[in-house]
């Protein structure tokens, strides 16, 4: 075998195998399980068979990663049509996802879809970032209408027409008909307050 033939047969047995290993995809979310916590999901890159383009079958009941630790969890809300990523595991997940301790795999499967994790929404389409606060981390609506900003020298909530900031010696409140600047030792109490 000439070295040209030699190196054409490695390049696509090589080509071969990375086309049978999977490590990503973007999908698209079909169903959303809140309780559960899992995702059935549409992969979006056809794949190709046969000399033509398919679609590829959905992934189901696929673990949502979130963070969740020391007693909390900060759980995202998922659409349908949302996008996002999966990635697969590098063995049979099962037991260890099942048992959420050290566990040996239940079969020798590598790589596989039945092993996938979504790990969370992508900007993604003609949706661009607008509205929300440079240099700081946001927990905000798309549209910017409300948020939760934490930035270098204050935290800031915003909802509709309503703005609170707080600095480590000032609140202050824009309601938009009552402005509040509060800084010094102060005190309220009592079950409501009225101010007229």
């Amino acid at each position: 075998m000439s070295s040209i033939n030699q190196y054409n047969y490695e390049r696509a047995r090589d080509q071969k195998l990375a086309d049978s290993i999977c490590v990503s995809a973007t999908v698209k979310v079909i169903k959303f399980d809140k309780t559960k916590m899992t995702v059935n999901v549409q992969p979006l890159s056809k794949h190709l068979e046969n000399g033509s383009f398919k679609s590829q079958p959905p992934i189901l009941c696929v673990p949502v990663a979130v963070t969740r630790i020391g007693g909390y969890i900060v759980r995202p809300w998922i659409e349908e049509g949302d996008v996002g990523v999966v990635v697969y595991l590098d063995h049979d997940s099962d037991a260890t996802v099942s048992g959420g301790k050290e566990a040996e795999p239940q079969t020798t499967r590598s790589h596989s879809t039945s092993d996938a994790v979504f790990v969370g929404g992508m900007v993604s389409g003609s949706y661009t970032v607008q509205g929300l606060p440079d240099e700081a981390l946001v927990l905000a609506k798309e549209d910017g209408s409300a948020y939760v900003s934490i930035e270098k020298d204050k935290i800031k909530i915003k909802d509709e027409g309503t703005t609170a900031e707080f600095t480590p010696d000032k609140i202050k409140m824009n309601t938009g008909e009552v402005l509040i600047n509060a800084s010094g030792n102060i005190t309220m109490t009592g079950a409501a307050i009225n101010l007229n």
